[in-house]
């Protein structure tokens, strides 16, 4: 959007009224939903046959009760199946998809619907009856430059399998526009339905698993195309242009300095090339695997967005990614796993109750305070084992588990079939029968989001000399930083082990215990091997077997946040332990804020006075008053607030609450623009002090920002440092991001919030 030129140059005051917080979930917080994965329903079968199945499905299964509900899942084949012909040059046909919006009018049960129009869009399953038509995937391939290639140019695509590989650079055109447009018409169908039936619609899942097939992957001339403009902020990232201020920080404003940075020789941008194959620890290799990952992050985003703007509430919109299966190769990033301004969600076949803990905390820690899996199954014998899994993914406080999958009316089942497997028999069947029957009546956990896990009950950071040490270096660092975000952190080196004695409170059947912490790699470390981080509450692992960090992070370096329910423990005295273990060459693992935390709305900012340099577009939506209503998430008719425009990114704008007194706090968190556009998450700030005063002339200075990544939309900047007691918080930016669509650069934000 442009926004009218218009510069304020007075202070403004502006009051707002309080209100409670808007928390970022679902209409339905207290609700999960157990939707099984069938995918052979078709509308030329008439009611009666596939309503059969979903009484079969009942019956087998049970309803659920009260909280947790039975329902199906189901994919729009929008590039494949439900299409037109040629002759309509492909357009979405609903056909199918109202007749199973009408199976769930029937039969009253809720739907999740996959979007699975990326690799799997010509899926599928024994039990997909229909045959799914390749005619449009066929014709966009033929198309020049539209699908992954390997360093010879060869093309990855094929059929089936989950080989519709089409290139995820955002210059490929062609197979961008026809995805788009048939989404959003499967989605703006989905979302009249759902405003009719709100009970109903649990919600959609991205593409399933976008990844890359392999390290040989993506050298389409398109995608290194794309990879200079986002290296120099050129291009599509350029002003004016639609990317414009989501390039990379800092920019190579040369050749020079790329060569300088990644130890290379290249006379000009138009002779780089990215290296034909990768080696971890590699600055050449690591900047190019730090693309491949944006690569997948912006096509997770994207589609969110899609969807979005067709009318579906983003909280209802769930990653789809497998669970960081091989970073280097499938590229399978947690930063992946949940898509800006988007809920998070993976795949989990064949996971214990005990591996979550290498996933669940990074989903819980990301975007909103719902997830979701959305393939699941144990594939095992072993009841037990299947029956704990789905616990605690409920305990997890988990919003949707697809089982995969139903197969009642085939007649040969796959390994995967929930009754029937060849392989593993009923036993999955009869673990979400009990489960369903257990838990039917019990609320979703509902947890706090990330940016605000509650009222700190303990501080590790300040209860550190209390803690027992050892290792090679164990230390405190007021303003830790990793990747330019500095927080109050735990330096503790590879090989390092840090135990405290916690007495945890009892808590509310309302309320969780969360222990939140952010993994990084301390700025200033040079390259070093693959290390890995632990907390363990009385010896049992809270991360799995362990959150691993690849070489990647010693050259990108980016905070990990976590979070993880501690609940069971409330009440006792227990031993909470952080290790750190791996190759101890730069081994500068650091625990960014680690505290515990008992959920509770405690936003000191919340309805507060807040003044600013400048402001832009009241008419638009752009309304600094509703910086401090408690509501994150904006919206076509808010946005937040809107500095006046500039013509260059040097210069001053600022941003400032009055908290009425003296106030005792120790978090920040500025949540960037996040109204459904494609300008969502620009704007920020990349250099910008965080400052407090009593008096609004004499300030100090808390946080020191500088080359400050690039944000993504609906994800809180979270800023810890040590607790200061002041009246005035102010957030002063001199170095100011650029806007997508527009020339100029702003300093935009939907929300801030305090914290003590």
């Amino acid at each position: 959007m442009f926004l009218p030129l218009a510069f304020l140059i007075q202070v403004l005051g502006l009051v707002v009224n309080a209100s409670p917080i808007a928390r970022s979930g679902s209409p339905t917080e207290d609700l999960t939903f157990v939707l099984p994965i069938w995918e052979g329903a078709l509308a030329s079968h008439g009611d009666s046959k596939d309503l059969a199945v979903l009484s079969d499905m009942k019956s087998l299964l049970g309803v659920g009760g009260s909280h947790t509900k039975l329902g199906w899942s189901f994919s729009s084949w929008a590039l494949s199946r439900d299409i037109q012909d040629a002759s309509h040059d492909y357009h979405f046909d609903p056909t199918n998809l109202q007749h199973m919006t009408g199976l769930s009018e029937k039969s009253g049960l809720p739907i999740l619907i996959h979007m699975n129009n990326g690799r799997w869009a010509d899926c599928c399953t024994p039990n997909s009856d229909g045959g799914w038509g390749d005619v449009l995937l066929d014709h966009i391939a033929t198309q020049p430059s539209t699908t992954m290639q390997n360093p010879d140019g060869g093309s990855f695509y094929s059929h089936n399998g989950g080989n519709n590989y089409f290139s995820l650079s955002r210059l490929n055109t062609v197979y961008r526009d026809y995805k788009k447009r048939n989404i959003q018409a499967s989605a703006q169908v989905l979302a009249q339905w759902a405003a009719q039936h709100p009970n109903l619609f649990a919600g959609v899942s991205l593409d399933s698993e976008t990844m890359m097939p392999s390290q040989a992957a993506d050298y389409n001339p398109l995608v290194i195309a794309e990879w200079k403009q986002w290296l120099q902020n050129t291009g599509i990232y350029g002003p004016g242009q639609q990317y414009f201020g989501t390039g990379r920080v800092p920019a190579f404003k040369d050749i020079a300095s790329f060569n300088a940075a990644t130890g290379q020789s290249f006379a000009s941008w138009d002779a780089m090339q990215p290296p034909r194959s990768i080696t971890p620890g590699d600055a050449f290799s690591e900047e190019w695997q730090r693309w491949r990952v944006m690569l997948i992050l912006n096509a997770v985003s994207d589609e969110t967005y899609w969807i979005a703007q067709a009318g579906i509430p983003r909280t209802q919109i769930f990653g789809h990614q497998t669970p960081r299966f091989d970073d280097y190769t499938l590229v399978d990033d947690v930063i992946t796993e949940t898509p800006a301004n988007g809920a998070g969600g993976v795949t989990y076949y064949g996971w214990s109750a005990d591996a979550y803990g290498a996933i669940n905390p990074g989903l819980r820690a990301s975007g909103k305070n719902n997830w979701g899996v959305f393939e699941h199954n144990p594939v095992s014998t072993d009841a037990t084992f299947a029956y704990n899994g789905l616990v605690k993914l409920f305990d997890d406080g988990i919003k949707v588990i697809c089982p995969n999958s139903w197969e009642s009316d085939s007649a040969t089942k796959d390994q995967y079939a929930i009754f029937g497997s060849p392989n593993f028999g009923d036993t999955f069947g009869n673990s979400l029968k009990k489960f369903l029957s257990t838990h039917g009546d019990t609320p979703r956990n509902q947890q706090p989001e990330p940016w605000n896990p509650g009222t700190r009950v303990f501080d590790f950071y300040d209860s550190f000399p209390q803690a027992t040490a050892t290792g090679p270096d164990n230390h405190l660092e007021p303003s830790g930083s990793v990747g330019g975000v500095a927080r109050k952190s735990v330096y503790s080196a590879v090989g390092g082990s840090i135990s405290y004695k916690v007495s945890l409170p009892r808590v509310s059947s309302d309320q969780r215990l969360n222990l939140w912490t952010s993994l990084g790699i301390r700025d200033g470390a040079g390259i070093g091997g693959e290390v890995q981080f632990q907390v363990q509450v009385n010896g049992q692992n809270l991360f799995g077997p362990n959150f691993h960090f690849n070489k990647n992070y010693w050259t990108w370096k980016r905070w990990v946040p976590m979070m993880v329910d501690v609940t069971p423990w409330a009440g006792q005295t227990v031993t909470v332990q952080f290790l750190t273990t791996g190759n101890a060459y730069y081994g500068w693992t650091t625990w960014g804020s680690p505290a515990i935390y008992q959920s509770s709305d405690n936003n000191l900012a919340l309805g507060k006075a807040v003044e600013v340099s400048s402001t832009d577009g009241d008419s638009a939506g752009w309304r600094a008053s509703g910086s401090t209503d408690g509501i994150v998430d904006g919206t076509d008719g808010f946005r937040g607030w809107s500095s006046a425009p500039h013509s260059t990114p040097s210069a001053v704008e600022w941003f400032l609450v009055d908290l009425q007194s003296p106030k005792s706090f120790g978090k920040i968190v500025l949540f960037p623009r996040s109204d459904v556009a494609d300008a969502a998450g620009t704007g920020f700030p990349t250099s910008f002090l965080i400052q407090t005063s009593n008096d609004k002339s004499n300030w100090k200075t808390i946080v020191t920002a500088s080359d400050y990544p690039r944000v993504k939309a609906g994800d809180g900047q979270i800023f810890t440092f040590a607790q200061q007691q002041a009246r005035f918080v102010r957030v002063y930016a001199t170095t100011l991001g650029g806007v997508a669509g527009e020339f100029w650069y702003r300093f935009q934000l939907t929300e801030v919030a305090i914290y003590p």
